[in-house]
Formats: C-alpha cells, structure tokens, sequence
C-alpha cells in the first residue's frame, strides 16, 4: 500500500513520517525529493533564468531565495510546481509499484500539497495531520518564520480542516510525542491489515 501523509505547515508531517518509520513503513519524502531535483543542472539552469541571483555561494540554488519567490507569487509557485511536479510523479508511480510487490512494506509517502496537487490519485489511502493554528504557528516562530511568511504560504495552501476532511484518516498531532506514536502504530496495524 502507499499511503499519502500531509498537514499544513508547522503541522508535523516529518515527525509523523519518522513514527511511521518506527512503526515498520517504508517512508519517503516528497520535499526532499523536490530538494533533489535542485541539483539537477538543466533544472536548475532553467530556474535561474527566470529569476535571476537564486544561488547560493556554493553555486547552488538557495531553496530559502526560491521560498521567497514562489510564496509571494502564485504565479511563480505554479510555474515551479509545472517544472517539479512531473518528476515527483514519475518518482511517486516508481514507488507505487514498489510498494505493489509481495512482501513490500507499507510505504507512507509526506506530500505537503497532496491534494493540491492531485497527488492523492497515486495513493491507496491518505492521511492528514490535525495540530491547531495557535501550536503550528508556535513551532514555525521557534523556526524564524516570521507571521507574514506564515500567512503568506497558508494563503497558497489548503486549511488544516480542508485537508482532515479529504483524508481518508485523521492523526491528531496537538499531543504528546507518544500520542502520534500510538496513532501511527494504530494506522500501521490497520493497513498492514488491508493489505492481506
């Protein structure tokens, strides 16, 4: 089985993806697939080309510059995604049918914009992480995001409610680390159940 994992931002998809890895999934990480594709030459020619000094000092491109482009400008995010998007997918089919072969684990898979993007068609079932506007905020400020920047990427993204209600589970991360661990482990016993 894949499974698709999202959540707003400062929501806790990392921490919850590790559970799950503790729990017995395979784990992948969309973001850091994307961060990957970065290195690319071409792509990240292209991406220069239309904005200009992105690099940083070691000649590499500067995913805080780009994060300032594409989440002051809709536009911009479309046009990223447009060029991203299409490999991810072809590395999410990849892993779809890794997952599909006997004796393959789970595999949960952290896709921020899961449904945004449409990326839950891979998946055999998705899950969102429920944590509270006030405690997300307090962890992303812990992190130097400033509240403009908070706002500014939760304008591009669907609510924290929006994506509880398209998931087919609900994982409330507004606890203990031990609670996610229990919910995770419990969904784990669930699908490993499904996939017999």
């Amino acid at each position: 089985m894949l499974i698709g994992l999202t959540g707003a931002i400062g929501g806790g998809k990392s921490t919850a993806l590790a559970a799950f890895a503790a729990a017995g999934a395979d784990t992948c990480d969309a973001d850091r697939m994307c961060h990957e594709l970065y290195d690319d030459p071409v792509l990240s020619d292209r991406l220069a080309a239309r904005w200009g000094d992105i690099r940083g000092a070691d000649g590499r491109l500067d995913r805080r510059k780009i994060a300032e482009i594409v989440f002051s400008r809709p536009d911009e995010l479309a046009f990223l995604t447009g060029i991203l998007y299409p490999a991810l997918e072809t590395q999410l089919a990849e892993a779809r049918r890794a997952a599909e072969r006997p004796g393959a684990r789970v595999l949960v898979a952290e896709i921020p914009l899961l449904f945004e993007n449409g990326m839950e068609r891979f998946c055999d079932a998705t899950a969102a992480l429920w944590t509270g506007a006030e405690l997300r905020h307090a962890r992303l400020r812990v992190r130097g995001v400033t509240p403009e920047e908070i706002a500014r990427r939760e304008a591009l993204q669907w609510s924290e409610s929006a994506k509880w209600e398209a998931a087919d589970y609900g994982i409330v991360n507004a606890g203990s680390p031990r609670l996610l661990e229990m919910q995770c482990g419990y969904l784990m016993d669930i699908w490993e159940e499904r996939r017999k």
